[in-house]
């Protein structure tokens, strides 16, 4: 009899549980939707239609790892300071060199250091080399952007 009683009680601490966590689930989900669907309001209410692009932010350390991030950049973002923000989100280092009149060289992305292997770093915008400082580029909604640790192509 015992036993039975102390079977009982566990389904009922069990089942209670189970619905507590159910109702817990059911009401994240609605606020959620709710937030969604105020957002979409929102939207409709102002005019504002058009959804933002995201760019495709891409680390490619050249032995097989790669990183893909896919950001909503705000303005004026360029290739530099997305790594940068990046790297506090993420929490990896870089290191990198400031060359007066000319900009930002990238030397070492999470330990990856140029020259190692001669390979250095480079980035690539749109499948493009560009020919200025990664904190020159600006970026906009849809760019790719690609840091590839390489043999320089130079």
């Amino acid at each position: 009899m015992l036993k039975s009683n102390l079977n009982l009680k566990l389904v009922g601490i069990i089942l209670g549980i189970l619905i507590i966590g159910t109702i817990y689930l059911v009401s994240q989900e609605y606020l959620s939707l709710q937030n969604e669907i105020n957002s979409l309001s929102l939207i409709k209410a102002t005019g504002i239609e058009k959804v933002r692009e995201k760019t495709l932010y891409i680390i490619d350390f050249g032995n097989g790892n790669v990183k893909s991030y896919q950001i909503i950049p705000s303005e004026n973002l360029t290739v530099f300071s997305l790594l940068e923000e990046l790297a506090k989100r993420e929490n990896f280092k870089i290191e990198f060199t400031i060359y007066e009149g000319m900009g930002v060289l990238v030397e070492n992305i999470d330990g990856a250091r140029n020259g190692t292997d001669n390979k250095y770093w480079q980035y690539w915008l749109n499948g493009e080399l560009p020919t200025i400082a990664a904190d020159k580029k600006e970026i906009k909604e849809g760019d790719r952007v690609e840091w590839k640790f390489a043999p320089s192509p130079f």
